[in-house]
């Protein structure tokens, strides 16, 4: 059941319109919010069973906690904390106005790092996972030397705490705004507490105030945790797909048994294709969103 939608009513016509425009809608549409809710709802339940049972699967059986298996815990981890952190506050979104924000600072501050945190965290997952693949295809005879549980998990823990630095930054550039009393508003009764300010006009966002420093966050973000991660994830994918397929071509030609591994080699390329393609498609319009909001 929705709450109360209806525009913010001030003492002063101008007031209601100006707060209307400034702030949009103080809902989602209600034709976006069934299938919102249930695309949203289905990613929540399907992406929160698959991560913990993957977890539950690697800690229950010795015999999977390899290397490879390390970095897929990791990433079944931070996105599962994404999920948990993310998806019930957008679907709770659904369902009450945007404005006023009814939480508080420290809320707003700490769901924003989280998400950038563990969105971070998944990332940097995944890039070393794909180069861990990688030495593991390209340079089978060596990766002894590169690919234990032991290094594993020291870079995993590296790349938290990367993802917990590089996020930090977030906290000091999200908080809870309020639509500044236009100059000709100004000793107008009824409507402001502070003089400056509109009252019940507070939402969780960036600091408007500091656009040079946003500016800053989203290039180095686009930049460390999309450009730089799929050139690496594309150039090391590609290497396994030559590698892999010189391989096919010979075991092609031999017997029965190597026709079968080959076929099962071609699934192998078939799987790392989709991951560099859905890598994109998951992050790309993110990162090209931030981008625009200051163009």
């Amino acid at each position: 059941m929705r709450t109360d939608c209806s525009m913010l009513e001030y003492p002063y016509d101008n007031i209601t319109h100006y707060v209307a425009v400034t702030l949009g809608d103080r809902c989602v549409p209600d034709t976006f919010v069934i299938p919102t809710v249930f695309i949203y709802g289905l990613i929540l339940v399907l992406g929160v069973l698959g991560n913990l049972g993957t977890c539950v699967v690697i800690i229950k059986n010795k015999n999977m906690q390899t290397p490879t298996n390390c970095y897929l815990f990791s990433l079944a981890i931070s996105d599962l904390l994404m999920l948990i952190l993310g998806l019930p506050g957008e679907l709770y979104g659904m369902f009450v106005p945007q404005y006023p924000y009814e939480f508080g600072e420290t809320t707003c501050k700490l769901r924003a790092f989280l998400i950038e945190f563990t969105s971070y965290a998944s990332i940097l997952t995944i890039t070393c996972f794909s180069i861990e693949r990688w030495l593991a295809i390209c340079f089978p005879l060596r990766i002894h030397l590169f690919s234990t549980v032991k290094r594993a998990s020291k870079v995993i823990i590296c790349v938290w705490i990367c993802a917990f630095l590089t996020a930090l930054p977030v906290v000091f550039l999200v908080l809870v705004n309020k639509v500044p009393l236009p100059d000709w508003a100004k000793g107008l009764p009824g409507i402001s507490n502070d003089g400056e300010t509109i009252i019940n006009t507070e939402y969780c966002g960036l600091d408007s105030t500091r656009s040079i420093e946003q500016k800053r966050l989203f290039y180095t973000s686009f930049t460390f945790f999309f450009l730089l991660p799929a050139l690496l994830i594309s150039f090391v994918y590609c290497h396994i797909v030559i590698k892999l397929r010189s391989a096919n071509d010979y075991l092609s030609s031999q017997n029965a048994q190597t026709k079968s591994a080959a076929k099962s080699r071609k699934g192998i390329l078939r799987i790392l294709v989709a991951v560099v393609i859905t890598f994109f498609l998951c992050w790309f319009p993110f990162h090209v969103q931030r981008l625009m909001t200051h163009y």
